[in-house]
């Protein structure tokens, strides 16, 4: 097991860095340069000049050769700058493609702190970027202009952790004991329900079903005179006579707050994964009760509910641990469609602003993330097939 773990711990870094490669190339490969996108605004006052694109392409570090800005980005300016000290500075008689000196590549700010970390009189305490390996990734070009990206990722992370690990508990707790009844009871009254649930489930546009979830229990609730739900944020701004938190007396930026605030999404989401998951179930389950162990069990006397749930059940979540575990960079990256239909602050939401605003140092941390999570979720499937499955070993 150990020599596995050092393999794919290998593998998972090459993984990354290819991934870094492709990210970096196709966002920075858009027609205009990624920084086209700023001047389409409609009112002229918001353009900037080409002075102001070129000072802002220096301090983003684009002025820089395709593989010089590349590991900047990844590495950054100020061990970029030591290693160019310690290699030797680029000029005509040296050999990289570009002359001029490594310093001249590096941001305004970095050069007058003499391309180092250290404490300049302006007070500013890490003029130079440090790269995405060491958790820089720069800072907002549009979206949150001047802020840090970690700080703007980090403002979104927690509503979206919340909200989709909520959406994957209840789903799991719900889509396995149906999955399993649904394929005991083949054919069943119970079989045929589910079935059909599922069926809606898979075939409900999601942002469709958003829509008229809000239609129904925001604004038509309230129409009636019954109690409506919150249709969109975190937290209750005012509460509004004849709202859910009227009615129990919650007040705004408490826990229960939060909770009610969760009920729609959770409800669409819950809906998506519900089906999909419990199909999945269902069918993993009815090839495990055709095996021939599973016969022998029955011919043994041993109870029903111990042959599906000693010998059946653990050999059927195999596949279900393979869908699931892809869940995990899902809780991170949230639910993009769900995010935007009901106005919730989360990674999802980010994401879309982001994109639509060319805020390409966002996208780019939100895309590294993903991979990084995409990769371990490989590999925790990988141990938990063992744990499941004691016929399975990695040597």
């Amino acid at each position: 097991m150990t020599n596995y773990l050092i393999r794919r711990g290998i593998q998972m870094i090459i993984v990354v860095l290819l991934a870094t490669v492709a990210i970096y190339l196709m966002l920075n490969a858009v027609p205009g340069g990624p920084l086209s996108g700023l001047n389409l605004a409609g009112d002229p006052k918001d353009r900037l000049s080409p002075q102001q694109i070129a000072r802002l392409e220096a301090t983003l570090g684009l002025n820089k050769p395709i593989y010089l800005a590349y590991a900047t980005w990844l590495l950054g300016e100020d061990w970029l700058d030591e290693a160019g000290d310690a290699i030797g500075n680029p000029d005509l008689k040296n050999n990289l493609f570009e002359t001029g000196t490594w310093r001249d590549y590096q941001a305004p700010t970095c050069q007058n702190a003499g391309g180092t970390n250290a404490n300049t009189p302006e007070g500013r305490t890490h003029p130079c970027n440090k790269g995405v390996l060491r958790w820089d990734w720069g800072v907002s070009w549009s979206l949150a202009r001047g802020q840090a990206v970690t700080g703007v990722i980090g403002s979104r992370v927690k509503n979206t952790v919340i909200l989709m690990t909520t959406v994957t508990v209840i789903s799991l707790f719900i889509a396995i004991p149906i999955g399993i009844i649904s394929a005991v009871k083949q054919y069943s009254r119970l079989d045929y329900a589910v079935t059909t649930f599922s069926f809606f489930g898979i075939a409900m546009p999601v942002f469709w079903f958003g829509l008229l979830v809000i239609l129904l229990f925001g604004i038509s609730f309230q129409k009636w005179g019954l109690p409506f739900f919150p249709t969109g944020d975190v937290f209750t701004q005012r509460v509004l006579p004849g709202s859910i938190q009227d009615i129990l007396n919650i007040q705004p930026g408490t826990l229960p707050d939060r909770i009610v605030h969760l009920v729609l999404p959770v409800m669409v989401l819950t809906l998506l994964y519900l089906a999909g998951w419990s199909r999945y179930m269902r069918s993993s389950m009815l090839e495990v009760l055709r095996q021939d162990y599973v016969r022998t069990a029955r011919s043994k006397g041993l109870r029903e509910r111990a042959v599906i749930m000693r010998h059946a059940f653990r050999n059927a979540l195999i596949p279900i641990i393979t869908i699931v575990v892809f869940q995990i960079p899902g809780i991170f990256g949230g639910a993009i469609v769900t995010e935007t239909i009901f106005n919730y602050p989360g990674i999802g939401r980010l994401y879309i602003d982001a994109l639509g605003r060319d805020d390409w140092p966002i996208v780019m941390a939100l895309l590294f993330i993903t991979a990084i999570l995409v990769v371990i979720a490989t590999l925790i499937g990988d141990l938990l097939y063992t744990i499941v499955d004691p016929r399975i070993r990695f040597s």
